[in-house]
C-alpha cells in the first residue's frame, strides 16, 4: 500500500484512514490518554509505526476505547 513508507505506517496516520477518528489530533489525543491498543497491546508512543509483521494474515486487531474495533 502506498501509505507504508519505509515498510511502516505511523499509527495516527491508521487511525484516521481505518475511520477510528476523524483528525490526527484526535488520534494523538487517544493515545496519550491510553485508549488505543493494536494486537491486544496498549500504545501509548504517538510515533509508533506499524510494519507488514504486525498484519498477521494481512489484518490487525485496532481497539479504540473499550468498545469500538
Amino acid at each position: 500500500d502506498a501509505d507504508f513508507t519505509d515498510g511502516a505506517i505511523n499509527i495516527m496516520d491508521l487511525l484516521v484512514k481505518a475511520g477510528l477518528t476523524p483528525s490526527k489530533g484526535e488520534a494523538r489525543r487517544l493515545i496519550q490518554q491510553g485508549g488505543v491498543e493494536v494486537n491486544d497491546a496498549k500504545v501509548t508512543d504517538i510515533e509508533v509505526k506499524l510494519t507488514a509483521e504486525d498484519f498477521a494474515d494481512g489484518r490487525a486487531i485496532i481497539k479504540k476505547g473499550k468498545k469500538t474495533y
